[in-house]
């Protein structure tokens, strides 16, 4: 009975790489309420058009959406962000990790391939986010893009790293600054630290964990503290090229282009 009832599951749902190849035609489509309603029954979350439709997110009431309005689309991408981490479906890297990298290709400015996240990563305004190849988020990052966020190929955020692009003054929390963040090519922002507004961490560059980076950054320099000075150049003792240095974050490569079952577009 079991085998039976697990077959008929597994052909009414599809498999993984089924669901994910209709997934993405969806969205390289541009996700529609009829569409939309179909993905998130493919992720095993049920709602019905007229509520799918009402939802809106907590970025559609800052001040930065007068400027930057979510479109349906966008916020429906947004929304399956968001969701994938509340389905059982979410812990299974399998899915999705492609997942969410199908979602970036339409959802950020710009997304190049082999990008992977990491469950509970958080981000608002995708359209102002900019990702290069091979790009890697850990677990729970989060990035504030509302000035406009750069990560240079081979870039990563390990664990609880966050990233801010505006503040607020003093004696009126409505008015705010914006002011964007990149981070460099090969350059790491380690577990903890926070890159504050209008800072350019440099190639190669290293953020140790829990420094509170407000200055800019050299290249292939380990800044370290709060706030974050540096303290040492990077030791590269296999050299600086890309060939040399080994900037993949899972084993064998896994989802990253030049890797292990590498799921490219």
């Amino acid at each position: 009975m079991a085998l039976w009832f697990g077959n008929c599951f597994k052909e009414k749902m599809g498999s993984t790489d089924e669901k994910l190849q209709r997934i993405q035609q969806f969205v390289k489509e541009g996700l529609t309420t009829d569409s939309m309603t179909e993905v998130l029954r493919l992720i095993g979350f049920s709602c019905e058009k007229e509520e799918i439709e009402s939802f809106r997110l907590w970025n559609d009431y800052l001040p930065r959406a007068e400027e930057y309005p979510y479109t349906q689309e966008q916020r429906y991408l947004h929304i399956l962000w968001e969701l994938i981490d509340r389905v059982p479906l979410g812990i299974n890297c399998a899915f999705s990790i492609p997942f969410r990298r199908i979602l970036a290709k339409k959802l950020f400015k710009k997304c190049g391939d082999g990008f992977i996240a990491n469950e509970g990563t958080r981000f608002n305004f995708g359209n102002l986010i900019e990702v290069g190849d091979n790009v890697a988020w850990n677990h729970c990052c989060y990035i504030d893009a509302k000035g406009g966020v750069k990560f240079g190929d081979y870039s990563m955020m390990t664990e609880y790293a966050k990233i801010f692009t505006h503040g607020h003054s003093e004696s009126d929390h409505m008015i705010r600054t914006y002011n964007g963040v990149e981070i460099g090519e090969y350059a790491k922002i380690y577990t903890a630290s926070t890159v504050l507004a209008g800072v350019h961490i440099g190639k190669g560059a290293i953020v140790a964990t829990g420094a509170v980076v407000t200055k800019d950054v050299d290249d292939f320099t380990v800044v370290a503290g709060i706030p974050a000075k540096p303290v040492r150049k990077r030791r590269t003792e296999e050299g600086e090229t890309p060939e040399e240095l080994n900037h993949y974050t899972l084993k064998d490569k896994w989802f990253q282009k030049g890797g292990a079952e590498f799921d490219g577009e």
